[in-house]
């Protein structure tokens, strides 16, 4: 090699660690990578004593060997990979700079997988059984070590979640790791199990200076962290590529042949001793225990057919058999041996944990007991309860201290002590009192979820473990709470940190296991901190710390109470319905917990109605008590059928108790929505939660419609009471959506007249503000004029949204009467883009609500006017961004423009969802809804005829909305879905109206659609810009074929006509592009009509994308691809399902192989 080369490679490399010529080394390694050859990587490697030289070179080496593999041949990429086991193996095994060394059994792990598929068997497992011959040949510690490094980084490369990238399809990296799978990691597993084993000893005594044992560990790790995927295909990888963490991906499943294995005689005890000789509390925290931690963490995870099939000790009795532990059981216990004596006593490792950290360079305490709270977590999640307590005797523990479960108790207990102690606010979430606090919940979490064999079963003990668990719980969440009440920063006020849903869900679910101790103990301690409060305002102390008390003890009793229904009406859940089974037996307590802690909430909903607007009820309290009332109201109030005998006497439909709860919770809506004024978030909780709540059953509607507070709030909506319209204009979107659906089954009266009447004032306004263009203008100029526009428009959504059958018709001819005036507010609002935004999201929902079922003459006139807002729109210049204005200005309007454009394209939609043909076909005199056709407000374009059409009023629309739209628009993801999935419908079902379109209209949504085709990700976008290219090509060859112009002089032949461009861009997307399997899928849908259409386009595709494969071997790989796909898409000509499926599958095969042989990866 030139030695001027092996000059600038030196002097670029130590360039890189200048800012200033950092840039100009880059650029030099770049092109060094690109133009060398193995022979120069090599010779630089050789020569060459610097480390980052060599790095760099094995990076090169890397590249040119991966990047050009037809090219390199397999005697050179042979030769390479000898070369680089031979430099790991004998000439860095000793070498003290671990990242070389690394990165050479990386590169030479990736050359191994990249021939994989290329070797045969007996090649592969040569390959594998050389490293370790070669490493025991040489007869050193160092040797050994390597070689164990070496398989270490084989089984990561071919491991899913930590494979790197080298120009193979996902379903290629699929193979690799199936075949390693099946034939190999079992040997793999064996050897590392036997090297480990047998260095344990010299590494217990801190005599195996080599690491022998640590490179040995590490290679079970990754083992035991490999994806055992039984379903195949290339599901794996497309699951990483989506961005899902790894982990997700991975599970220690292993086959039932791994279990001789996995399930020693002796229980693991080397790995026991081992680990308890080096990963002392006192002690640093070194490679060696780190990674003995992390293999105890994965053995304790250990699940599936490994295990045999499930145990059936009744079988064996039958049989007359003595029992026998089960090797689940078996193992279960041998991990719990290794972990207890680091957990217990727990006031001894709790000391251990806090000496390590104050004492940071010895954290062996601290790490031990984190890691041994994962394991512990991951054992919970295979064995639960029972299978933990069926080890008790084993362990020598008796039933008098609870057993295991009794000591895991105890332990949680001690770590939520020390964190509630530490915690002066908001804990640290990286201490290790957080970490083993936080794992220790999660592991009780899975202890008590057993989703096959219910929480806990009937065990009296655990029952008492979970119970004591939860108590610490609720003592550390007192706590911490207090000490938030007192801080001063904003940000942590209200223990957002200990008050995240999920968290408090997770909490909640060990109460509910324990659920007749812990309800009674929920209960005290709400009556405490209420009377806590009490007695604070009487004496004239600071309510802060009984006030945040309260909000985060009622936040967690909704949740351990009831479920969220999410739109469904949940059912009390079976834990707690179990305890007030076993209160109404006898059994602790006597009273019923559930309907004792039920009366505590219901008592706090009380204390808030009366001191409404005062500090003893502050908007906190107010939103969590609504909030908590609403969770428990949508399971208990008013039942039917279903909960305890007790709950329904207390408070389910008919009782008196139900109707007391009814009338206080809708006066407490009332009293939120009047007395608190400007609290958004209480607002919010009682319209959209609260109300939902209390009309949720039929029973409630009916005991709540006889309330005086319902007949004031629907009488104080009605007026249109100035403090209700000062709410937040989304807040009455849901207060009138709230209200109106009342009037569903079961309804007494007249709902249509009531309806209207509680749009009344609604209606009028409208009209009024709409009068005329000049009034319009006229109010809107005042300070609170678009305020009032927008709560009067969201009043109107909202009522649109709560339609039930029985008011559609009334409050469809309430909204014919306001028609003409939001025209003319729609005109006046031009200035007002949240108005014009309102307007169009109106539109788009009464069109979704009533097409359905309108007559025809209220069909073309709701058409009628939604065409008409379109041109107010169009002639308005609405969404257009000055290109003077500022930078500020016009990323403010693009989101203006973004917002209007959903709204359009949203009503655009909803017209073609709309059931119009029905009404075309409906007879003459047929009702409809309203009775009174809309006016369009002048200027208003009829359609013609008494039929609606659709296709017309769309492509309006959209010849008003696309050239609004551009790159940086569609970059939105709702909004580029949105309009993609319209753009398919019209192009599949109006098609030849779309072919029939103008040239520059058709140009303009032909250009949108190449955009999509050639650059979006998304898989929804994805699928729909291809099914609209597949409709408009399809129409074209068949009418073609059937001697019609077709798409005629909208498509031009060649790659700069309408169907070759679309298919010049899907290629390119699928060669180049980001695209995943299921993008070529959805691609070959229209790729074979484009290609039908246009041979020649398709040619000239092929030889662009081959003119970018500058070697011959490559270029003749891809050539032969492209060959294949186009003999099939001569076979494809009749477009039927089995010559598409064809079709489909030959694109995929050349697509993979076209993106290996032009390097895009």
């Amino acid at each position: 090699m030139d030695a001027s080369v092996l000059q600038a490679f030196t002097e670029a490399c130590s360039s890189l660690h200048n800012p200033a010529s950092r840039a100009q080394a880059e650029a030099a390694l770049l092109e060094f990578r690109r133009t060398a050859s193995v022979e120069a990587c090599v010779a630089i490697l050789q020569q060459s004593s610097d480390e980052a030289v060599q790095f760099q070179a094995v990076l090169a080496l890397r590249g040119v060997v991966l990047g050009r593999w037809a090219v390199v041949g397999p005697q050179a990429r042979q030769a390479t990979l000898q070369f680089l086991l031979h430099t790991a193996l004998a000439q860095l095994a000793a070498d003290p700079r671990r990242l070389l060394r690394t990165q050479v059994h990386a590169t030479a792990a990736s050359i191994i997988k990249r021939g994989w598929l290329d070797a045969s068997p007996e090649e592969r497992g040569a390959q594998l059984a050389g490293i370790h011959a070669q490493a025991s040949q040489l007869g050193t510690a160092e040797a050994r070590r390597a070689g164990l490094e070496l398989l270490t980084a084989v089984v990561e490369e071919f491991s899913p979640h930590t494979a790197s990238q080298m120009g193979l399809s996902w379903e290629l990296h699929e193979q690799c790791r199936q075949s390693l799978e099946e034939g190999y990691l079992h040997g793999l597993l064996l050897h590392a199990l036997d090297s480990a084993r047998g260095a344990a000893p010299a590494a217990a005594a801190g005599s195996d200076a080599a690491g022998v044992c640590l490179a040995a560990l590490r290679l079970l790790s990754a083992i035991f962290g490999w994806s055992f995927s039984k379903a195949g295909g290339s599901g794996v990888w497309r699951l990483l590529e989506s961005g899902r963490p790894a982990a997700e991906a991975a599970s220690l499943r292993p086959p039932a042949a791994w279990a001789e294995a996995l399930l020693p005689p002796d229980g693991w005890a080397w790995l026991a001793q081992l680990a308890h000789a080096v990963c002392q509390p006192q002690a640093a925290e070194t490679p060696l225990s780190s990674t003995v931690l992390r293999v105890v963490e994965q053995l304790c995870g250990l699940n599936g057919e490994v295990f045999g099939p499930p145990d059936v000790p009744a079988g064996r009795a039958a049989l007359g058999l003595a029992p026998q532990a089960s090797p689940r059981a078996v193992h279960l216990l041998g991990m719990l041996r290794l972990l207890l004596p680091w957990l217990t006593p727990a006031a001894a490792a709790v000391d251990a944990a806090r000496w390590s950290a104050a004492h940071p360079p010895q954290s062996g305490g601290e790490e031990r007991l984190v890691s041994a709270c994962r394991a512990l977590l991951a054992a919970a999640a295979v064995h639960r309860a029972a299978g933990f307590e069926a080890t008790s005797a084993g362990l020598g523990l008796g039933p008098g201290g609870g057993g295991v479960l009794g000591l895991l108790s105890k332990l949680t207990a001690a770590v939520l002590a020390v964190s509630a102690g530490s915690a002066g606010g908001a804990e640290d979430p990286d201490s290790w009192d957080a970490q083993a606090g936080e794992l220790l919940l999660e592991a009780w979490v899975e202890l008590v979820a057993d989703p096959s064999r219910g929480p806990l079963g009937t065990s009296q003990a655990a029952v008492q473990a979970a119970a004591a668990v939860f108590a610490a719980v609720i003592e550390k969440g007192l706590k911490q709470a207090a000490a938030e009440a007192l801080e001063d920063d904003e940000e942590v006020e209200g223990g957002e940190a200990l008050q995240a849903e999920e968290w408090v869900s997770k909490v909640a679910a060990l109460g509910r296991a324990s659920a007749s101790l812990s309800l009674p103990l929920l209960a005290e301690r709400l009556h405490g901190c209420l009377a806590a409060l009490q007695q604070c305002l009487q004496s004239g102390g600071d309510p802060g710390v009984p006030l945040e008390q309260l909000c985060w003890l009622t936040n967690m009793c909704a949740h351990v109470l009831a479920d969220d229904g999410d739109g469904e009406t949940p059912l009390p859940p079976l834990p707690v319905l179990q305890a007030c089974e076993v209160a109404a037996a006898g059994g602790p307590g006597g009273a019923d917990p559930a309907e004792r802690l039920s009366s505590g909430l219901l008592a706090l909903g009380s204390h808030c109605l009366a001191n409404a607007g005062q500090v003893a009820a502050s908007p906190r309290l107010m939103e969590v008590v609504a909030a908590s009332l609403a969770r428990w109201a949508d399971t208990y109030l008013m039942l039917e059928e279903g909960g305890s005998p007790s709950l329904r006497a207390a408070f389910g439909a008919g009782s008196a108790g139900g109707t007391q709860a009814t009338q206080m919770l809708v006066s407490l809506v009332l009293c939120a929505l009047t007395r608190y004024n400007g609290e958004r978030a209480l607002h919010d909780v009682v319209c959209s939660r609260l109300l939902t709540a209390l009309l949720r059953r039929g029973a409630g509607r009916a005991a709540l419609v006889e309330a005086p507070a319902w007949h004031a709030l629907c009488g104080a909506v009605g007026r249109g009471d100035a403090g209700l319209l000062q709410l937040e204009a989304k807040v009455q979107r849901r207060l009138l959506q709230s209200l109106l659906s009342a009037a569903s089954e079961g309804w007494q009266g007249d709902a249509g007249s009531w309806a209207g009447h509680l749009l009344e004032s609604t209606a009028a306004q409208l009209r009024q503000l709409g009068a005329s263009e000049a009034a319009a203008r006229s109010a809107l100029q005042r300070a609170d004029g678009l305020h009032l526009v927008s709560s009067l428009l969201e009043r109107l959504r909202g009522a649109v949204r709560g339609t039930t059958p029985a008011t559609q018709a009334a409050l469809f001819q309430q909204f014919t009467s306001v028609a003409p005036a939001l025209a003319a507010l729609f005109d006046a609002c031009r200035t007002q883009p949240a108005a014009v935004t309102l307007i169009l999201k109106l539109a788009g929902e009464v069109v979704e609500q009533y097409a359905a079922y309108l007559s025809p003459a209220d069909a073309q006139a709701l058409c009628s006017w939604a065409l008409r807002l379109l041109q107010l729109y169009s002639a308005n210049n609405l969404g257009q961004v000055s290109v003077s204005a500022s930078k500020a200005l016009a990323a403010e309007a693009l989101v203006e423009r973004y917002q209007d454009l959903r709204a359009l394209i949203k009503l655009l939609t909803k017209l073609t969802q709309g059931d119009w043909q029905q009404q075309e076909q409906q007879q003459q005199g047929w009702q409809g809804l309203g009775g009174t056709a809309m006016a369009g407000g002048s200027g208003g374009t009829p359609l013609g005829g008494e039929s609606v059409d659709v296709a017309q009023i769309v492509f309006a629309g959209l010849d008003i909305v696309v050239p609004l739209l551009s790159i940086e628009l569609l970059k939105f993801p709702k909004l580029c879905r949105s309009y993609f999935a319209l753009l398919a419908h019209m192009l599949e079902v109006y098609t030849e109206r779309v072919a029939a379109l103008p040239p520059r209209m058709f140009q303009t949504l032909l250009s949108t659609l190449r955009f999509g085709v050639g650059t979006t990700g998304d898989d929804e976008v994805t699928q729909a810009v291809f099914e609209a290219a597949a409709a408009l090509a399809r129409f074209h060859v068949q009418e073609a074929a059937a001697g019609r112009p077709g798409l005629g002089p909208n498509n031009a032949p060649g790659p700069d006509g309408a169907l070759g461009s679309l298919l010049l861009a899907a290629l390119e997307r699928l060669v180049h592009g980001d695209a995943g399997l299921e993008a070529v899928d959805h691609a070959a849908e229209a790729v074979l009509p484009l290609a039908l259409a246009d041979p020649a386009v398709l040619q000239q595709a092929g030889e662009s994308l081959l003119a970018a494969c500058a070697d011959g071997a490559a270029k003749a790989s891809a050539q032969a691809a492209f060959s294949e796909l186009v003999a099939q898409v001569g076979a494809a000509a009749s477009l039927d399902r089995p010559s598409r499926r064809a079709f489909a599958k030959a694109l995929s095969k050349a697509v993979v192989d076209m993106r290996g042989a032009v390097y895009v990866r």
